[in-house]
């Protein structure tokens, strides 16, 4: 987006009736962010800005902007792959997406529900800009208004969810508990005088009792999604809670001591909720230690990303995943081998459990991996402020 075409001074005005619209402009190009926010400010606009994904996903989730500006270049990512994942974010509601290209918009076939609701080219045509802003702003308010409501009775429901999941996860608790102590008592009596049938049973049974532990450890972890509350958390405390959870858990604390930290040295505090952050490093590890050898170890790292932003990642040496399976791991249930002779046990929710998680901490984990070479699964959180009204990412 070299410039506006036409006049860049002349403002562009709101839509006719309109007392107040946001728009959240995206682009790596400083200057020419600053000519369209100049041009829209002057019609009386409110502007927000970013830069990376992360900053653009934050302002969505909280400052509701109705109308999206995207460059196809933001600073840690592609604006079109930042387009699918808003898109494909049904709590964000429908957020009209305006692509501002380098090339000639791509024919009108060429198009699904995640892409761009409309795409110009650079250098931006003022009049062709402000055409498909005040369309799309129409179809905001036909969109908001039949919501309203629903979005009432959803948060009632959202709220009776919880509740319900909390209650089902705390009475199921202590039964589960009482049966993994007899079960294993049962086993360590069986292991010293039991006979070979006797010591299959008492293998059947720690299975499923880990089955069903893991069960209700989903159950606990999805309540944990409902109760997220952002506060300044030391990133050190979080992780070690992520391994005490791992060596609690039966299918998982023999592989807990193969965890490595790799924390930065005086590393800032996170605007984040350490429960959840614990949780979600807690399910990231567990993937890893699953999906690689027993002999290998498994990285947890954390680092300052840049002046406002903690990278943290938890990094593996197993067996990878293809490009192509990228997306669809973090579907709930979903297995890449889904036969019923798989090597890996487990549910398929732990990944989808994870990504709500870190919606709920307004992130998204991103993925890097090469068959047979390992993969990294990585997020970035605000560092706190030490203002605690300025937490959002800068």
């Amino acid at each position: 987006m070299a410039s506006i075409r036409q006049s860049a001074n002349d403002p562009i005005p709101l839509p006719p009736g309109s007392s107040q619209v946001i728009v959240l402009i995206a682009d790596n190009d400083e200057s020419a962010v600053q000519t369209l926010k100049a041009a829209l400010e002057a019609g009386g606009y409110t502007v927000l800005e970013a830069d990376n994904f992360q900053q653009m996903f934050f302002l969505i989730d909280q400052r509701r902007p109705h109308l999206l500006l995207l460059g196809e270049h933001l600073n840690d990512t592609d604006g079109r792959w930042a387009c699918r994942q808003i898109k494909g974010d049904d709590g964000l509601g429908f957020v009209p997406v305006i692509l501002m290209s380098d090339q000639n918009p791509r024919p009108p076939g060429d198009e699904s529900i995640l892409s761009p609701d409309a795409t110009v080219s650079k250098p931006i045509n003022r009049e062709d800009l402000e055409t498909w802003m005040r369309y799309l702003l129409r179809m905001k308010r036909q969109f908001d208004r039949p919501n309203r409501r629903r979005a009432i009775e959803t948060q009632e429901l959202h709220l009776l969810k919880s509740d319900i999941i909390t209650t089902v996860s705390h009475e199921l608790r202590t039964p589960m508990v009482q049966v993994k102590a007899a079960v294993s008592l049962l086993t360590e009596d069986i292991k010293e005088n039991g006979r070979p049938d006797q010591m299959r049973i008492a293998s059947m049974a720690t299975q499923a009792a880990a089955r069903l532990e893991g069960a209700i450890e989903n159950i606990r972890q999805l309540a944990q999604t409902h109760q997220i509350t952002l506060q300044p958390v030391v990133v050190d405390e979080a992780t070690d809670l992520s391994i005490r959870h791992l060596a609690r858990n039966w299918t998982s604390r023999e592989g807990s001591g193969r965890v490595e930290k790799h924390l930065e040295a005086d590393l800032p505090l996170a605007w984040a909720d350490k429960r959840a952050l614990g949780r979600l490093l807690q399910l990231l590890l567990d993937n890893a230690l699953k999906f690689s050898s027993a002999e290998e170890p498994v990285y947890v790292v954390a680092e300052t990303y840049d002046t406002d932003h903690i990278w943290i990642a938890v990094q593996d040496f197993g067996i990878g995943i293809p490009e192509e399976e990228h997306d669809n791991i973090f579907s709930a249930f979903y297995q890449v081998d889904a036969s019923s002779t798989r090597n890996y046990p487990g549910t398929g929710t732990g990944l989808a459990l994870a990504l709500l998680l870190a919606s709920g901490m307004n992130t998204v984990i991103q993925l890097d991996s090469t068959p047979g070479e390992g993969s990294t699964f990585s997020f970035l959180l605000p560092i706190a402020k030490p203002d605690a009204a300025d937490h959002s990412p800068a």
